[in-house]
């Protein structure tokens, strides 16, 4: 009888574990390799400006390399699930006011479906004829 019990909470505790992921997929030319200082390869990731008038340089957010896979068949896309419920640490480097000055960081953060639609925004934009 009482591991009859046990094998319940057990099946009940591991359903509630599960945790809903979402898919975020990106051009291959946004990702850019390295390895932190710690020794952990990682990727970091550019999200480009939404606004065709921002001249800002892109934010970027960080995750580690066995979280990204590539699309089979030659597709020039990577995508990468994160937890829906998580959220993301977003930063841009800030160019000083004078030439002389430091370069300085901006973070923010954001939940991962609010990234999601950040990274893409491209699929909103119109596609153009002729265009390679």
């Amino acid at each position: 009888m009482e591991n009859q019990e046990i094998n319940e909470v057990t099946t009940q505790e591991t359903e509630q574990k599960a945790v809903e992921t979402i898919k975020i997929t990106f051009s291959r030319k946004l990702a850019k390799p390295f390895t932190s200082k710690g020794g952990k390869e990682m990727v970091a990731i550019s999200i480009p400006n939404q606004d065709a008038d921002d001249k800002r340089p892109w934010e970027e957010f960080v995750l580690p390399i066995q979280m990204l896979h590539s699309d089979h068949y030659g597709s020039k896309t990577l995508w990468a699930k994160i937890p829906e419920d998580g959220s993301t640490t977003l930063t841009r480097s800030i160019k000083p006011a004078e030439d002389s000055g430091a370069w300085t960081r901006e973070e923010r953060t954001v939940d991962n479906k609010t990234l999601k639609s950040m990274v893409e925004a491209y699929k909103l934009k119109p596609k153009t004829q002729g265009a390679r």
